[in-house]
This record gives structure tokens, sequence and C-alpha cells, in this order.
């Protein structure tokens, strides 16, 4: 299995551990439940979903600014996988 670094914890995870968040084409930031988007990635552990926000991750690896609903969007949407 593929092994992925949390951009929060930068603790290695195993790539079904981790979530996928991406910044497509259109500039929207979501979460990838298919994991094989062709855009710009970034892997979350379910334990730094919640502070993703406070330390900005997202922010710095896609070079853009993150709006906190976001953040939010992609939590609950973490959860219900």
């Amino acid at each position: 299995m593929p092994v992925r670094m949390c951009v929060v914890c930068r603790g290695r995870f195993e790539k079904a551990e981790l979530s996928r968040v991406i910044c497509g084409g259109d500039g929207e930031i979501r979460l990838d439940k298919t994991g094989k988007a062709q855009c710009r990635g970034a892997y979350i552990c379910g334990e730094c979903l919640g502070t993703a926000q406070k330390k900005r991750a997202l922010e710095r690896v896609f070079k853009r600014r993150v709006e906190p609903e976001v953040y939010e969007r992609i939590i609950r949407e973490a959860e219900e996988n």
C-alpha cells in the first residue's frame, strides 16, 4: 500500500487512511472521494481535519486563501465517509 504524508502533522500513513483534498481546475477546493482526480492534492489524516484550519494547511499547500466554510464542508464530508 502506498504511503503518503499528512500536510498538517507531517505523519506518514497508508493512503487509504487519509482524506485527499484537491484544488480543481475551476479553483474549487473539495474532498476527492475517489483519490484519483487529476488535480493538485493534499492528504490530511482524520485527527488533523479539525486543526487544518488553525494551521492554515490548505492555504499553504494551494497557495491561496481558503474560506472557513470550505474547511467546515471538507470536515463534514470526510466524517460522512
